[in-house]
């Protein structure tokens, strides 16, 4: 199966500053359950990874969705995702909707939502690895 790659721009906000930023969106089937955002700025290079359901349910919501240090979020042109830092600052990163609703779709025709398969053993193989 194939990768999923979307290459689009955005804005990060952290305390204080904005910044415009290039993002690679990425989606793995043999890791099916993550996403990751490639974020590359002037001023920094960072990549979150984070549930793929997350994305897909905060493009439905006008709340944020999400417990942990990720939580999305839907405006009416943008998909807000927001990311709580190890220093406790958090960032805010602003996509187009539209490419980020592009980029779910295109993950579940690949591997259709509810049917993940993952190798726990390899999984776990590759965590404890040296």
């Amino acid at each position: 199966m194939n990768q999923i790659t979307i290459d689009t721009a955005g804005w990060i906000r952290s305390v204080g500053d904005a910044e415009t930023v290039e993002v690679r969106m990425s989606y793995d089937p043999a890791d099916p359950l993550a996403v990751s955002l490639h974020i590359t700025g002037e001023s920094r290079e960072d990549t979150w990874v984070f549930a793929r359901d997350l994305l897909a349910d905060g493009l439905r919501s006008m709340a944020p969705v999400g417990a942990g240090a990720i939580q999305v979020q839907a405006t009416s042109v943008l998909t807000e995702v927001s990311h709580l830092g190890e220093t406790g600052d958090v960032e805010m990163l602003r996509l187009p909707w539209w490419n980020t609703r592009e980029f779910i779709r295109l993950t579940h025709t690949v591997v259709p939502r509810g049917h993940e398969d993952v190798d726990i053993d390899s999984w776990l193989d590759d965590l404890t690895a040296s």
